[in-house]
């Protein structure tokens, strides 16, 4: 019985990660960690310019979204690439530059999907 080529070996674990549902996490730390390393200094406000608000509350909005569905390292690219502010972004902030009458619940799902709903409920109508 021969042993198996470094391509065979190579697919084998492979497959296995991606069974296991881990590859896609493996792929991820491994982009977040090339970008630590290209990104040697953290950007500041100064190496974006002057963000508009309308940008700076989708990229909010998207954070909390992606926050909430587990996405931390699409998180973390988006946070770094934008400029955004460090921790979790304010639902109430949020809210109130959009105008949006928000009532806390203990089951607080990203506004985007409120957003989502209002527009289909709309469209309904």
């Amino acid at each position: 019985m021969s042993q198996p080529s470094e391509e065979e070996l190579f697919n084998a674990v492979k497959e296995s990660l991606d069974k296991e549902g881990r590859l896609g996490t493996l792929k991820a730390e491994l982009r977040a960690a090339v970008l630590s390393i290209l990104h040697t200094r953290q950007p500041n406000k100064e190496d974006f310019g002057e963000v508009p608000e309308e940008t700076r509350m989708i990229n909010e909005l998207l954070r909390e979204y992606l926050i909430w569905n587990g996405y931390t390292h699409t998180e973390k690219h988006l946070s770094l690439e934008s400029g955004a502010e460090k921790g979790i972004p304010s639902k109430e902030n949020i809210t109130s530059d959009l105008g949006i009458i928000h009532r806390h619940s203990k089951s607080e799902v990203p506004l985007l999907y409120y957003i989502i709903s209002a527009f289909q409920n709309h469209d309904d109508e």
